[in-house]
């Protein structure tokens, strides 16, 4: 009878541990495909801007950014760029022509394959696409990341699940030997509870009070255990639910310059090339659209290796006055409204700090443009104060404000208050992301404070202390 009830509590349990682990791993090699498509489409700008001068360089330097391995071959199937391997090795590699995804892509355009890669001994998942050989040089595509992530998340589930499994069984076999027939029901609330939390009901919890303290002290680990699923199970729908929304805006922030783009060229070479009065606008907006291509790349990769860890701060002791008179000059020299005034307020020319200084450049470069894009009319004053053993920096204007409901979220990836009018002003709305990152890696803070219709502060501190 024993053996009959633990036989089917584990069929009842590992049922829905097998389809929950095929899911898992169905939407996380799901999730590594659209990455590497997004990777694809980005590489191509980024090979525009790079100044690397050889396929091999292109694909080692896209690599090191992204840490992805990438791959580019020639028409013929002849490997001319790869990451994963030097230059000197590159000729000793096998023709690739013949490879699932690069036939696929030749037939459809793009191509996927997850299989062991003979040359560096690993299973990866591939994906390939075709592009214009003429144009870029190369006539396929391919980037590749590995499978062991997701043969580690398969694993900790399994862990995970058999932990759960092995416990419940243990519970059976004592409550079966040990336990009265007065528990009999007890037992059995328990068994029925398990069974729901195994099969994902989480919620699910043990009400009983039998006045034993073993099964009462049981029924309240369960119920902790639980909530601590529930809790996990939450946290790891909310980190999907990011990840999703971040590849959804940068989907979306991709697709509207690059249909602009398109939709310029195809009037173009419809006729409206030959007319004077609209084909050197044409041309001047696809490149502002080409321009905001690249700026978004550049954040993107930019965002990933601060959030990743692989961003390094170069601090260093220097004095901060000739950078912020730099900024303000070019601020002035790039501001045409005759509304607008930019000052610049310093306590003296003395104005040591220790930090980062290319990077804070970067920062308050970021929030004065922010500034002049949404102020229309009045001031915009950038002010230094000196406060115990800091240097409070604060950039104000006079422009549109911020609502009180966004203020909490301007600091998000691809966050925009107007998203139609944000973007038509410029940027890739990945600036206060960055600074925020920025800021926080000099151990500080940056604040916001602002009104709607009247606008808005944003500054920040950084150490007069050099360590040193």
């Amino acid at each position: 009878m024993l053996a009959i009830v633990i036989s089917i509590g584990l069929i009842g349990m590992i049922t829905p541990i097998l389809y929950t682990n095929s899911l898992a791993l169905d939407q996380a090699q799901e999730g590594i495909l659209d990455k590497l498509r997004s990777h694809t489409n980005a590489i191509l700008f980024y090979s525009n801007s790079s100044e690397k001068t050889t396929f091999q360089g292109l694909a080692t330097e896209y690599s090191d950014a992204s840490g992805l391995r990438v791959t580019l071959i020639a028409a013929d199937g002849t490997v001319i760029g790869e990451s994963s391997i030097p230059i000197t090795e590159l000729q000793q590699m096998d023709n690739h022509i013949e490879r699932p995804e690069v036939l696929a892509a030749q037939d459809f355009g793009e191509g996927s394959s997850t299989r062991y890669s003979n040359t560096l001994k690993i299973e990866f998942i591939y994906f390939a696409k075709k592009v214009d050989q003429n144009y870029y040089g190369f006539k396929f595509i391919r980037l590749a990341q590995t499978l062991k992530s997701v043969k580690d998340l398969a694993g900790t589930y399994r862990e995970f699940y058999y932990l759960i499994i092995a416990f419940i069984v243990l519970v059976i076999i004592v409550a079966w030997f040990l336990l009265k027939n007065w528990l009999t029901d007890p037992i059995r609330e328990l068994t029925q509870a398990a069974d729901d939390i195994s099969k994902g009901d989480l919620s699910r919890r043990i009400n009983i009070n039998t006045g034993g303290i073993e099964i009462d002290e049981l029924a309240a680990n369960m119920n902790q255990m639980a909530m601590k699923l529930d809790e996990d199970f939450r946290r790891i729908k909310r980190m999907e639910k990011v990840r999703s929304e971040f590849l959804g805006n940068v989907t979306h922030e991709l697709k509207t310059p690059i249909s602009s783009i398109s939709g310029y060229i195809e009037t173009l070479l419809e006729g409206a090339i030959k007319d004077e009065n609209v084909n050197l606008g044409f041309l001047e907006r696809s490149l502002e659209n080409v321009q905001r291509l690249e700026d978004l790349v550049t954040d993107l990769v930019e965002i990933s290796r601060i959030e990743t860890g692989e961003l390094r701060m170069n601090f260093e002791y220097f004095n901060i006055h000739d950078l912020l008179n730099d900024l303000f000059k070019d601020a002035h020299q790039r501001n045409s409204n005759k509304n607008l005034k930019i000052q610049l307020e310093v306590p003296d020319k003395k104005l040591f700090i220790y930090g980062d200084k290319s990077r804070l450049d970067q920062v308050i470069a970021n929030l004065l443009s922010n500034a002049m894009r949404y102020t229309d009319q009045g001031q915009i004053r950038i002010k230094v104060m000196r406060r115990d053993n800091e240097l409070i920096f604060s950039i104000r204007d006079t422009g549109i404000g911020i609502s009180r409901k966004a203020l909490s979220r301007i600091f998000e990836r691809f966050y925009r208050t107007d998203k139609a009018r944000d973007r038509r002003k410029g940027g890739t709305g990945l600036g206060l992301a960055i600074s925020k990152h920025i800021i926080e890696a000099h151990g500080s803070h940056i604040y916001v404070d602002s009104l709607k219709g009247k606008g808005s502060t944003f500054s920040f501190g950084i150490t007069t202390i050099s360590p040193e």
